[in-house]
């Protein structure tokens, strides 16, 4: 039954039951991990569409006997009521599996694509180099289903960021919340690391590779005072050739020969 109303419903909703392409200006070579909602997602959904349905069935079924109490004519009355209840709790069911269904999480070394929702489809992308948070929720219900939430929060763009408004995306139903926040941090230290982070870890990072190349001296005891001194005479030897080799590539050919 199920998948004779999704047939119906996809084409007129004009939407494809197909996995979404990567985001754009992913490399082929980079990680391309794609995360789907667990089945804990979809029991969930499916407790709240029978809610949903048993109230409209009390609903509409009160009316219904409030009708024909009244006069036995007015019978025919509730007969459309029960079809458009009935219409309405088949449509919400079906939407509620397709929504299951349909829901992708890709994600790369770079960005993080999120496809979901039928009536309104949606594919929201952000870049791990506005990511700010990653953090895990779990309500009431989604423990009881053994499922969770894992949402990463962004800054906002354009006149959100003077207004320091920030975005979420969300991970709805994710079995291994923790590895899926495990794997989105590490993305976000590459990130960082490779140029997108903060500039004091840029500037640490030189001046450790400085002192590496630059300081030979004193490996048995670096805090002695002529290991110290050493070091001094050794970076300005160092900067001094620098100054000579670049002001010999600066003078002319023939200055060199008449001063030779």
């Amino acid at each position: 039954m199920y998948n004779w109303l999704k047939r119906l419903v996809l084409p007129w909703l004009r939407i494809q039951d197909s996995e979404p392409h990567p985001p754009s200006g992913h490399d082929p070579h980079e990680m391309l991990r794609i995360e789907r909602a667990d089945a804990g997602f979809l029991r969930l959904r499916l407790l709240e569409w029978r809610v949903y349905a048993l109230a409209w069935g009390l609903g509409v079924g009160s009316v219904s006997m409030v009708l024909v109490a009244a006069d036995w004519r007015l019978m025919l009355a509730a007969i459309p009521l029960v079809m458009i209840a009935v219409a309405k709790a088949a449509t919400l069911y079906v939407t509620m599996r397709l929504d299951y269904e349909m829901r992708w999480y890709v994600i790369t070394d770079r960005s993080l694509l999120i496809r979901e929702g039928v009536w309104n489809v949606q594919e929201i992308t952000l870049t791990f180099a506005n990511a700010q948070n990653v953090r895990v929720t779990q309500g009431p219900l989604e423990r009881w289903f053994g499922i969770s939430t894992v949402e990463v929060e962004t800054a906002g763009g354009g006149s959100d960021e003077a207004t320091g408004a920030r975005h979420q995306a969300r991970l709805r139903g994710m079995k291994n919340p923790q590895e899926i926040r495990g794997v989105i941090l590490e993305r976000l230290r590459k990130q960082r690391t490779a140029g997108l982070g903060d500039p004091d870890d840029l500037e640490a990072r030189a001046v450790a590779a400085h002192d590496a190349v630059a300081l030979p001296f004193g490996a048995d005891n670096p805090d002695s005072p002529i290991t110290l001194l050493l070091h001094d005479v050794w970076a300005e030897a160092r900067a001094l050739r620098g100054v000579l080799e670049r002001d010999s590539r600066l003078l002319p050919t023939d200055k060199l020969d008449t001063d030779g």
